[in-house]
């Protein structure tokens, strides 16, 4: 395998030779399994193997039978079987019949049954009701099943059953934590399993993949449609890929012979729920909140009748969940105070209540410093007429807000409204005892209306989805076939399809010249709209995205076959998928205007925390960025395949041996058109070389499908075989010792850049390196040939494109990334149905993609002083003759007679920026020690509990673009440090239920009156609690200039670590040290501050009442965080200039208290 590197060796060599050559004995592969297997040896009462004997699985609900046959070697399997309750009989002539009931299949089980036979007629039975072993003696694979009871009584935030994997050991939520409701696919998707990055998971539903091409989940089954769900964190079954973390597998509920069903009524509002702390410091009420959540879960077999009787053949289950939600969201901004807007600045200050002073920047000197403006007020004539037309849209700050620096002054109460329909059915058709197969088909579409900030909506509404449209939709079909009693076949086939459109249509159609834009600029846009005005750590303006609209499909097919030979059950076959993204992006249209501190600061070079306003260079008209987008409507694809063969050996009876091999295709994407960038050739001749004197121009655009280029991003890897062995011990009846070893291949989803097809025009805001403007907001792109904004030509100018401009660039000869994972654990069986496991886990990822800027001065020609120790900024600003005059055309900086020295200094003068992509160098490795505790379902009592400690680390970031080793990648020095939001050093999780053992059928109370039944019989607590530390904090922007640890004893929100730290000793006053043009000496991220850790409690209680013998009354109340506790967990700035620095962020992360209740009938 060329994609493992030396040190990767050891680990890899020794494990696959040895199983290769057992590998080799059989053949191929199987798709992903779902469904659960009982495997076992029937023997006679001397222990000899019994040949022949029939052993039939019966699935209670349904009355279907599954025979099969034992094999020469006694042993037999019956795969394939639907999560529920079994029996199991044996009959073999001169031996009583066997009868095991009461067989609980979880999904994905491995569950062996072997059995004695004693003599006699099959007229004779013996029957066994003992609940079978919990023990994981046929596999290594590490995983954690939510049983249905937990799925319908356990507190969830959102009603998503996805929130469940979270109580799965190693399993760490790194997603949105406010939002979980099953349209929320952000949150739902965010979970990392054993140190895997955010959403590098494989999810299933009814084994059929439910992801787009990025692995973000596409549908959300409603939670009385879910049969069960499972984690599985570590497995080595080779029927498994496409992760770099663990599977979750969700499975439905099919229909049986009885009809049953759900009704269900949730209810939410404000009463019920405590308020968020953003509105208690504010001093206000909560805001009006409404939720309402209904629907009904029915099942049972087609039976018309006198007409069709569909008993133990076709079943049918249908569920359905409606949500209206009306209720308020709100949230704080920071708008300018009506005295800045007029521009006056003389009650600017920042957070340590030190005024901050205007500078004017045409006052600019060649060392970068610049002259204060008078009385720190701007004078009439130098205020850019848009600013104050913009200004005119802006409500006024509501309140004084926080600190010096008048921080969240303006509090607003948006509306939100939304709702959904959704729906997932399903059809169970027994064609014969060998034959069955299921269809299946779920949507939920969503529509909302949130985030509005203005209290009137108008076209300067910066943000909010109006509307936000989604819709998860998933088809499944799946048919089995019992061959022969050995020989089984399964083909299954889905489609996963994900809708969306999102933006606001508020600015949509406003005409930019209403502002004061030049009537030249406006005239080339190719929509108009309210144009997007950032202005830093204040409230922006103009919407930040017009209606956007994308549809992703999953398409895949997996051919499977099981088959038992001697003491061998192998699984082989294949799997394929293709991934669809369309999309449609107008973008900025109108254009995107940033505006920093950079053009009023003191220096022009360097921030600091005393000069320098956004607003103020607003008003002034100084952009510090603008651009405006011309895109097009592109579809990118990319297929799937995969072949795998698994063997479970039972090698002895205390020993079994997980054997297999999988290989992987990830084809790489392609646009439909080819339209999209392919990369850059930094060896080439660039196209302008000969026309150019001293200067040795390298590099050239390479276009899709273009000059005999392929028509894919990068180039195909196809030697991607991954080895698994997994081994599980019974060392004595109640304890076994597992672990295993098996690389996985990540998979990738990188569409490429539509640059050139679509069009973004930068305006070049300054010649002079960033020392004065060079254009106004009236028109920031005045000084591009002609005043004319790029056109969209595509490849028409091949690799002399986008001279002047930035260029994506693509590492073509890169492998997957790709991970090894390996665990050792002990488990023990306790009496009552209780299992206790410990064991270590690791995850080794390699050829992580790293993003590189590869156009950056040579690390050689920085540093540079003057005699005086300065750095010599003159130097690098002065202006020189430029040998690209002219060449140039769409850059003013770079097509002058004169040009900044600096930008001669970089390897690609020609270009104002080359970023080479997915260069495969970045690692990962994580290290856990895993505990947990299982209590199934029985005695109406059930538990489950995990306890980890973990390290995370990763090296994906270089601190300095000049630190890449462009000719020999993987000797660029990356920095070595957390793994951001999925270093999580412990974790703590129970969840569980219990039936209190009062009324009528329970331990206490069988003979109660009806009336006591009814008030102290049928009571239920559920709970869901979790302790969890926090990550690491980003590192500020610059390095400390006072030695010693930031970390601080006792933090508080107002200084979560040691600000002064960052303090001149000389003047007391905070400046970013980073002197330009000099590396970087400080890290990205602290190594120890982290933000304070995750504590959470859901409870519900909740009451039943028997209305008839199989029919019954639920009132339940949930509680999501019992205990109203906030976790503030975002650091609010890292920037030393910034009036929050070192501060946390005022917005709680989580949800406050909420209060569910709760009506179900069930019968």
């Amino acid at each position: 395998m060329r994609h493992i590197n030396l040190e990767d060796a050891a680990m890899f060599t020794t494990v696959s030779r040895c199983f290769l050559v057992v590998c080799a004995l059989t053949s191929v592969a199987l798709g992903q399994e779902v469904r659960a297997t009982i495997t076992g040896l029937v023997t006679d009462p001397s222990g000899a193997p019994v040949a022949g004997a029939t052993v039939t699985v019966t699935n209670i609900a349904q009355n279907v039978s599954v025979p099969v046959a034992t094999n020469e070697s006694g042993n037999y399997v019956t795969p394939f079987l639907t999560p529920g309750v079994y029996r199991l009989t044996v009959e073999q002539s001169g031996f009583k019949r066997f009868v095991r009931e009461n067989i609980v299949l979880q999904t994905q089980d491995k569950l062996r049954l072997d059995i004695k036979l004693e003599i006699g007629q099959l007229t004779e039975s013996i029957t066994v009701r003992e609940s079978v072993s919990v023990l994981g003696t046929e596999t290594a694979t590490r995983s954690q099943v939510i049983a249905n009871e937990l799925i319908a009584n356990l507190p969830t935030q959102g009603r998503n059953p996805f929130q469940l994997a979270w109580a799965g050991a190693g399993v760490i939520k790194a997603g949105d934590w406010r939002y979980l409701r099953s349209f929320d696919i952000g949150g739902t998707s965010g979970v990392s399993i054993n140190g895997g990055k955010n959403k590098e998971n494989e999810v299933l539903l009814d084994g059929i993949s439910n992801v787009r091409g990025d692995r973000t989940v596409i549908h959300v089954p409603t939670m009385e449609s879910v049969q069960e769900f499972k984690v599985l964190t570590n497995t080595y079954d080779a029927q498994y890929g496409r992760t770099g973390g663990g599977i979750i597998s969700i499975v439905t509920k099919s229909g049986g012979n009885d009809f049953r069903g759900t009704l269900f009524e949730y209810f939410q509002n404000d009463k019920l729920n405590a308020n968020t702390s953003e509105l208690n410091r504010a001093g206000q009420p909560r805001a009006p909140f409404h939720i309402n959540q209904f629907g009904f879960q029915l099942q049972g077999p087609v039976y018309v009748p006198k007409i069709y009787d569909g008993r133990n053949r076709l079943f049918w289950m249908l569920s359905y969940e409606g949500m209206r939600q009306r209720t308020g969201d709100p949230a704080t901004r920071t708008f300018p105070l009506m005295e800045w807007r007029a521009g006056d600045f003389s009650t600017l200050y920042n957070a340590q209540g030190q005024p901050v002073l205007i500078y004017d920047p045409l006052t600019t000197n060649r060392e970068g410093l610049r002259q204060p403006f008078s009385g720190n007020r701007l004078p009439s004539s130098r205020v850019n007429p848009i600013a104050v037309a913009v200004f005119k849209y802006y409500p006024e700050p509501n309140r004084q807000g926080e600190g010096p620096a008048r921080v969240n002054n303006y509090i607003f109460r948006s509306k939100w409204n939304c709702g959904f329909d959704q729906w997932i059915g399903r059809a169970d058709f027994v064609l014969n005892s060998k034959n069955n197969f299921y269809f299946r088909y779920g949507q939920n579409p969503f529509a909302e209306y949130r985030g509005l900030i203005w209290p009137t909506p108008n076209a300067a509404e910066p943000t909010g989805n109006a509307p936000l449209m989604r819709n998860g939709r998933n088809w499944a079909f799946d048919w089995t076939s019992t061959v022969t009693p050995r020989f089984t076949l399964n083909l299954r086939a889905g489609l996963s399809r994900w809708e969306e459109t999102t933006g606001n249509t508020y600015g949509a159609g406003f005409d930019p010249r209403t502002l004061g834009f030049d009537a030249a600029l406006v005239s080339q846009f190719s929509r108009l709209q309210f144009p997007r005005f950032d202005l830093g750590t204040y409230q922006a303006a103009g919407a930040d995205r017009l209606l956007n609209t994308s549809t992703n499909d999953t398409y895949s097919i997996q051919p499977n076959a099981a088959w038992v030979v001697g003491r061998h059950y192998m699984k082989f076959g294949f799997e394929g998928r293709q991934y669809k993204d369309n999309s449609a992006n107008p973008g900025m249209a109108s254009g995107r205007y940033n505006f920093g501190k950079n053009w009023t600061q003191a220096n022009a070079l360097r921030a600091d925390a005393v000069s320098g306003n956004e607003i103020a260079t607003f008003l002034l008209g100084y952009v510090t960025s603008a651009s405006v987008d011309r895109n097009i409507d592109p579809t990118y694809l990319h297929r799937y395949y995969a072949a795998f063969f698994n063997n479970d050996w039972k090698v002895t009876p205390r020993l079994t041996v997980n054997l297999g091999l999988r290989w992987d295709y990830e084809g790489p994407n392609y646009e439909r058109y080819n339209r999209i960038v392919r990369g850059f050739d930094w060896n080439a001749p660039s196209p302008i070389a000969a026309r150019v004197t001293g200067l040795t121009l390298k590099g050239a655009v390479l276009f899709a499908g273009v000059g005999g280029q392929p028509r894919y991003v990068f180039d195909p890897d196809r030697n991607n075989f991954q080895p698994r062995i997994g081994v599980a011990f019974r060392a004595r009846d109640r304890w076994v010792i597992r672990g295993g070893y098996g690389i996985y291949y990540l998979g990738q989803n990188e569409n490429g850049s539509t640059q050139g097809f679509s069009r973004t025009t930068t305006a070049t805001v300054s010649t002079d390196g960033g020392l004065t403007p060079a254009v106004t907001l009236t028109n920031p792109f005045a000084n591009l040939p002609g005043g004319r904004l790029l056109d969209p030509i595509g490849s028409r100018d091949g690799a002399a494109s986008f001279l002047g401009e930035a260029v994506p660039g693509q590492y073509f000869d890169r492998p997957l990334p790709y991970s090894h994972q390996y665990s050792v654990d002990i488990q023990r069986e306790l009496p009552g149905n209780v299992l206790i496991e410990a064991g270590y886990v690791g995850n080794a990822v390699r050829k992580l993609p790293v993003n590189v800027n590869i156009n950056a001065m040579m690390a050689s020609a920085l540093g540079r002083r003057t005699p005086a120790g300065a750095i010599d900024t003159a130097y690098y600003t002065e202006r020189v003759p430029n040998p690209m005059a002219g060449l140039i055309p769409n850059n003013a900086t770079l097509n002058g007679a004169t040009i900044p020295r600096q930008n001669l200094m970089v390897p690609f003068p020609q270009y104002s920026g080359v970023t080479l992509n997915n260069v495969p160098i970045g690692k990962m490795r994580y290290h856990g020690f895993q505990s947990k505790f299982t209590k199934r379902f029985s005695h109406g009592f059930s538990l489950l509990g995990s306890y980890g400690i973990m390290k995370n680390l990763e090296r994906v970031t270089l601190l300095n673009a000049q630190d890449f080793v462009l000719d020999r990648p993987e000797n660029s020095p990356l920095e070595k440090r957390s793994a951001g939001n999925v270093d999580i050093p412990q974790k703590f999780t129970v969840i569980g239920l219990y039936e209190l053992p009062f009324g009528k059928k329970r331990r206490f109370g069988s003979g109660w009156s009806t009336g006591l039944d009814y008030l102290f019989g049928g009571w239920q607590f559920n709970w869901d609690v979790t302790y969890s530390s926090g990550w690491v904090v980003s590192y500020p922007n610059a390095k400390q200039v006072r030695p010693g640890s930031a970390k601080l004893p006792n933090p508080t929100p107002s200084q979560w670590f040691n600000t002064s730290l960052w303090d001149d000793p000389a003047t007391g006053k905070r400046v970013a040290r980073q002197e330009p043009f000099t590396l970087r000496d400080y890290p990205t991220l602290f190594s120890d501050v982290r933000v304070p850790g995750y504590q959470n409690w859901d409870a519900s209680v909740s009451k039943y009442f028997p209305l008839r013998e199989r029919m019954k009354l639920q009132f339940r109340m949930e509680m999501v965080n019992a205990f109203n506790h906030p976790w503030f967990a975002n650091i609010a700035s890292v920037d030393v200039t910034s009036a929050l620095f070192g501060q946390l962020d005022a917005t709680q992360r989580n949800l406050p208290r909420n209060i569910k209740l709760v009506l179900l009938l069930q019968w």
